[in-house]
């Protein structure tokens, strides 16, 4: 698969929401951190065919949907946020990714 073709989908975890970002395509949208949020959020990401979902672990508050993903047969992956942030350190880029 090219690089450019990639779909790939950030999830910011917070204890009352979720905003996810689409990337490339630019797609930004929050939902509740419930299960109906998490459903609709399924539901609008599984049509992008996402090659990957990246969610933070935030203490447990990434379980919901991170389990819903997997169900759905949706390619998730928990990243902890500390190193993600290293990691972009160590190649001189940092950027914050909140909206």
């Amino acid at each position: 698969m090219n690089i450019e073709q990639e779909i790939n989908v950030g999830i910011d975890t917070s204890k009352t929401q979720l905003d996810i970002y689409v990337r490339p395509v630019g797609d930004y949208f929050s939902v509740e951190n419930n299960s109906q949020g998490i459903k609709e959020a399924l539901k609008r990401i599984k049509a992008y065919q996402p090659t990957r979902i990246i969610i933070e672990a935030t203490g447990r508050l990434e379980l919901p949907l991170a389990c819903a993903a997997t169900k759905a047969n949706l390619p998730i992956v928990v990243a902890n946020a500390l190193q993600v942030h290293k990691f972009a350190a160590s190649t001189g880029k940092l950027a914050k990714t909140d909206q």
